[in-house]
This record gives structure tokens, sequence and C-alpha cells, in this order.
């Protein structure tokens, strides 16, 4: 008698939780002592139900299926509780622990297996910090205050299937938390069936660099930021008849190592995806198309990227800065002339007009399209290296029209002889303030080298502060360059697919170096 007393005494006591440490201890010790049979299985249910916050719970779960008593349906019951419930993935940790289970495919939690919708782009966004201060003499002062960038994914969830619509449900129970997010600009495909099993998947076009570790503990050493050297990867594999969660041992070109046996089949043609922690913390926008199927943006914070290889980079240096290629001109690019301008206009006379700068400031902005891997990763090794609005670049401005050689010009001549086709007058115009040209020839070969002026002297004379590396050809074209840097430290790739890369940026014009806006230092 006494012991049906205790027993639904704890049964309402669950049901409505107190706080303090003694409840839980002493629920925890009646639920090792498993004697009561029927009735204390009905009792487990309701504590897993309405479980105690915040890591209680997952250990009175854990006690209670570590000791299952009969009959055997109370861990069944469990089982189905712990499928229900979605408010905390440390119970669902446990019990699989307890258990010794893999995640169901059905139940996702912790991992944002939802496919991204391939109609719009994939967006990620790679954010520095840099802290710029204007001089008096119109130069520059920048300071870097991030090393590595943050990074944002931006999914497109809602491709005409039902199981999209829980994407509401998943955030609503894992906005803030910690989860697993997938790189589906990294995806591969399988190209042969894996059976139940397995030990290996046949992709195409593997690259181990993409498959890192979900996790990244950084640090700054001697050889730089370091802090992906870890050996656990993990990938998430999309196939018609569900999802599924493995790790990789080994990564090779045309096939993935996985650390355990393959959970369940996947077809041919499913997609495996690298997996990364993230955090999604901003709410998340969608549309109702119709009862059950949803549309629209899901943002994440993930873990940073690993530092590209930055010998990729074959960019030339000219005065001590990378050249940068033109941008894209598929789309017309724009211009706008800047200055800082101070204001005032208090009273009905004439505002009061001052401009504090003393050289102009023009915004450019450029699209680039990477069409294949070598180029994506010549990119982001050319981004990293900028930092931002950090490090300065030369840039053609397209502003200045196109020059001809019109004589043949020795490499210590200091200057070329050109012309401008129907502006041969006013070539001058466009090279008044020091600058930088390329220079390149009829059969392709290119040189860089440091403008003056340009004045009229039998045709068009551009004077050069720099050597050329070779002799100029008659007809080669001369393109004006100018100094600058990143107007935002934020940079957005848009991912049109794993191998098609967009990215829109905006560069500042930077006057030139003078006085001792450089530092030069020379060892003994």
């Amino acid at each position: 008698m006494t012991d049906r007393v205790i027993v639904q005494d704890l049964a309402e006591v669950p049901s409505k939780p107190t706080p303090g440490s003694e409840l839980p201890a002493f629920q925890g010790e009646v639920l090792s002592r498993a004697t009561f049979g029927a009735s204390a299985a009905s009792f487990t249910p309701e504590t897993a139900v309405a479980p105690l916050p915040p890591n209680l719970a997952a250990s009175l779960l854990a006690e209670s299926l570590a000791g299952p008593w009969p009959p055997i349906d109370a861990p069944i019951f469990l089982v189905e509780v712990l499928r229900r419930d979605t408010a905390s993935s440390a119970i669902v940790a446990t019990g699989m622990d307890a258990f010794g289970d893999q995640p169901w495919p059905d139940a996702q939690r912790g991992v944002f297996a939802f496919r991204h919708d391939w109609m719009e782009p994939l967006v990620e966004r790679l954010e520095w910090q840099t802290s710029v201060t204007r001089l008096a003499s119109g130069n520059e002062s920048r300071q870097a205050r991030r090393r590595i960038p943050r990074r944002w994914l931006t999914y497109k969830v809602g491709n005409a299937r039902q199981t999209d619509a829980l994407v509401a449900d998943w955030l609503a129970d894992h906005l803030g938390q910690a989860a697993w997010w997938p790189l589906p600009q990294y995806a591969v495909h399988l190209t042969e069936n894996a059976e139940e099993g397995a030990l290996t998947l046949g992709v195409s076009e593997a690259d181990w660099r993409r498959f890192g570790p979900p996790a990244a503990a950084l640090r700054l050493t001697y050889d730089g930021v370091q802090g992906w050297d870890s050996d656990e990867r993990w990938v998430l594999i999309i196939a018609p008849e569900g999802w599924q969660v493995a790790q990789l041992s080994d990564v090779e070109t045309d096939l993935l190592w996985l650390a355990e046996p393959l959970a369940r089949a996947a077809g041919a043609g499913s997609s495996v995806m690298p997996l990364v922690w993230g955090r999604a913390v901003d709410p998340a926008d969608l549309t109702q198309w119709v009862p059950g199927m949803v549309g629209g943006s899901v943002t994440t914070t993930v873990t940073p990227a690993q530092t590209p290889d930055m010998d990729a980079l074959d960019d030339a240096w000219l005065d001590e800065i990378p050249v940068w290629p033109d941008g894209n001109w598929r789309d017309d690019p724009t211009t706008v002339a800047q200055a800082t301008i101070t204001r005032q206009d208090f009273s009905p006379a004439d505002p009061w007009v001052r401009r504090d700068d003393p050289w102009a400031t023009t915004a450019l902005q450029r699209r680039y399209l990477a069409s294949s891997l070598d180029e994506i990763e010549i990119w982001r090794a050319r981004l990293w290296q900028t930092q931002g609005r950090l490090e300065a670049f030369w840039l053609p401005d397209g502003l200045a029209p196109i020059l001809w050689v019109t004589a043949e010009a020795d490499p210590e001549d200091g200057y070329l002889r050109v012309e401008g086709k129907d502006i041969s007058a006013r070539i001058s115009d466009f090279w008044h303030r020091p600058a930088a040209c390329l220079i390149v020839h009829p059969d392709g070969y290119r040189q860089y080298a440091l403008t003056a002026t340009c004045h009229l002297d039998q045709g068009g004379v551009l004077v050069l502060r720099s050597g050329l590396d070779d002799w100029v050809p008659t007809g080669s074209r001369v393109i004006r360059l100018v100094r600058c840097r990143l107007d935002h430290d934020a940079i957005d790739l848009y991912w049109h697919s794993p191998t098609l890369l967009e990215i829109t940026l905006t560069a500042r014009q930077l006057p030139e170096p003078r006085g001792n806006d450089r530092q030069t230092y020379e060892g003994e």
C-alpha cells in the first residue's frame, strides 16, 4: 500500500515540477529502483512529456532508459515520446546514447536537412571588420579588427515539397541553438548506389579542402591563424527516400571513406554535403503558398571557413599592391563621384557649404563571375588577401578611354606615344592625375607601369613614373588603373551552382600616397 501511494505521488509531482535540486534527485533514486510494476511505467512517460529544465530531464531519461523494467512497452513508449518532443536536443542525444541508436531519418533534430532551392542563389556572406580614419591629407589610416571573417549563409527553401513546411517547426525549436548546417555550394553526388553497411561512397569531383571539420578552434600562431586541424568530418546525405548523417574518415577525388557503416541505402544521384556547426538567430520570413507548403529564406551564422590556398593567386603587383582584373560588363557598371561635404542650413539665407577633403573619391561597382572550382578558389584567396576595407589594389576604372601606342617604346624611354580614337585632342584631360596603366601587347602579353600626366607633342605623350619590363610594340592598348580599396567589409557571394559564383563589389578610389603617409623601414 505504501508503495502505491508513493507512485501516485511521484506521478503527480513531475506534471508540475517545482524549483530545487532535491526533488529531481529523489525521482532519480526512485527510478533507479524500478520495482513498482506497471504503475511505474505510467509514471515515466509523464516525466518525459513534461521534462524538467534544463539538464535534469536528460538525466532522468537516461536513468530510466538505462534500467527499464517490465513490461516491454515502456521503452517503446519512451522512444515515441522522444520523437514527439522537440523542445530539447539534449534529451534526444541522451536517449540515443542510452539506446546506442542513430538519429531517425524523419526526426529533424539538430540538422538542417532541407534542400536549397537553386532557382535562387545561395548567398554566403563574409564579414570583416576594419577601422577607417580619414586624415587631413585626404589619405586614410586603416586597421583590421577581425582576421577571420564572420560567415553567414542564406538558404532558399520551398521547392514544391510538403516536407519543406517542416522548416517553420524546426526553426521554432532551434533558433538560438547550435545545430548542424549543410553547405550546398560544396555538394557532390553519388555516382552509384550505396548499399546499407557500405564503407565507401562513390562521388564526383570531391575536394578534400571543402570537407573540413564542423567546428573551428581558432588560435593565432607564428604561422598565422590555425584551428581547422580536427579529424572529424561529417556529411549530410539527402536521398529521395530520406536523409542521414555520416562521418568521413578520408576524402578522395571520386571516393568518400566512412568511419562507420552506412545506416541506410542511398541511391545514385543523392546529394552529399559537408556539415558545419551554426546558429540561426534571426527570424525567417516564410510564405505559405498552400496548406502544407511554404517558401522563404533562412539565414544562419556558421563556423568560419578554412583559410584558402594563397598560392593559387597569380595577380601581378605594382607599387607593392596587386592588380585586379576588370569586372563583367553584363550589367552596366556604375560610378559615383563623392566628396566629404559639410552643409549648414539653419536660416533663410543661403546655406553654408564647405568641402573637407582635398582629394576626390570615386566609388566603382564591379561584378565578377567565377565559373570553375579553380577560379572560385582564386577569388576566395583574393578576398582573404584584401580583408574587407583593409588592403588596397589596382582596378581598371573604365572611365578613361583606351589609348593606342603609335610608336614602339624602349623600356628606358620613360614615356609612351599614344593616341585616343576620336578624342585625340582631349586625351590629356583623362590622365592629369598620377595613376597607373595596364599595357596589353597585340599578342596578349601584359605589363604594368605607374603614370604621371599626358601632354600633346606631335600627338599624345603619356609620361611614366616607373620603368617598363619590356619593349612596347606599336598597336598596344593602354588601360588606366586607379588605386582602390573595397568600400565595405561585408562581401556577398552568390552561388548559382557549386561551380558558378557571382560577386558584386564596390571599390573606393584612394589618393596617391604622399609625404609621410607611407613609411619604409630598411634593415641594416
